[in-house]
């Protein structure tokens, strides 16, 4: 993770706290920050360890909320000028840490690709309006007091991750509320042996890439081959392709993860498995294993990662909220485990 974001936005809130009642109150009403937030970000910035933790998470602790990207042209007066452009740093630097450590944007920030792309691309003009006139704002993710905060444990710290990432889907499910799924599967129109050669560079073992294009297997073992002896870094990892219900089993955090990246990522996941998508989600799970010091050794290989998405695909595997503590699970349909968060 080359840039970090959390201790520099926490310190924004505790100067709209400090700013006087009236500032607070307008940035209460404005931005989607409740009164315990703002209490809770105050007692973390009086815990350097705890900050130090939760800064060295690869996602923002903040969600980048907007009612409209149609905003046409205005006029600002002197004051709102000001206000807007103070506001419009801020948003600048969400884009900034989502591009700059090569994160999907509504992994990193909360903020869908399209509202993305409108907003980093625009000129400055055009991204004044969409602040002033567009509902731009912020709010948290996730309840923050259920942050584990521990820099010296990168289990914690990838738990801390999936909590983020789980509040945003809870969030997106809504009704009403889109943004999600923005990662289409491959074409019809793509000629079958290129998606195959693309899948067998990024790792999946030839068995699963016949078993979605529809390719004879043999053939695609000799595709591989061919690829072994031009780029030898396409050798599939090592490890024998799992059961879905076993990876669940031996790594279930893991496994919420990468499940909840694909859900947040994929096109009609629950339709179809979608093969672009498994790429892409592998892909940002690895880094944000990453980023909180998780060994390679401990990750879900690409072709496993397939496999949960096909059981996700045929209601094998849930995402659950928990009887008991109401935090979504991982579960298998057939045989579910204890929650991951309260062992129930």
């Amino acid at each position: 993770m080359r840039v970090k974001i959390n201790a520099s936005m926490i310190q924004m809130g505790l100067r709209w706290l400090t700013s006087g009642l009236r500032d607070f109150n307008v940035i209460l009403a404005e931005q989607r920050l409740t009164q315990s937030d703002m209490v809770w970000l105050s007692s973390l910035s009086a815990n350097q360890r705890q900050l130090n933790a939760v800064d060295a998470l690869p996602v923002s602790l903040y969600r980048v909320h907007y009612n409209t990207l149609k905003v046409g042209r205005g006029y600002l007066d002197d004051e709102e000028f000001r206000e807007i452009g103070n506001k419009m740093v801020m948003f600048m630097e969400f884009c900034h840490f989502s591009r700059v450590n090569e994160t999907s944007p509504i992994l990193a920030v909360g903020l869908d690709d399209v509202g993305y792309r409108v907003f980093e691309a625009g000129s400055f003009d055009s991204r004044m309006m969409l602040v002033s006139r567009g509902g731009f704002s912020i709010g948290t993710r996730c309840n923050l007091r259920k942050l584990r905060m521990n820099i010296s444990s990168p289990d914690d710290q990838l738990r801390d991750v999936t909590t983020v990432l789980l509040g945003d889907l809870r969030y997106f499910l809504k009704p009403g509320v889109s943004g999600i799924g923005r990662v289409k599967d491959y074409p019809s129109t793509m000629p079958l042996d290129v998606v195959a050669t693309e899948l067998l560079q990024q790792k999946l073992q030839p068995k699963l890439v016949a078993q979605w294009t529809g390719l004879n297997a043999d053939e695609v073992v000799r595709m591989k081959r061919s690829l072994l002896r031009d780029t030898p870094l396409v050798q599939s990892q090592s490890g024998r392709i799992q059961a879905p219900n076993k990876t669940l089993a031996e790594s279930p955090l893991h496994s919420l993860l990468y499940l909840t990246v694909y859900r947040l990522l994929a096109d009609n996941p629950l339709r179809r498995t979608n093969a672009r998508a498994v790429v892409a989600a592998h892909r940002e799970y690895v880094e944000l294993c990453k980023a909180v010091g998780v060994e390679a050794s401990d990750m879900i290989s690409p072709s496993n990662g397939y496999q949960l998405s096909n059981a996700m695909k045929t209601g094998d595997i849930t995402l659950t909220p928990c009887s008991k503590c109401k935090e979504i699970n991982a579960r298998y349909a057939l045989k579910p485990g204890r929650c991951i968060w309260c062992n129930h």
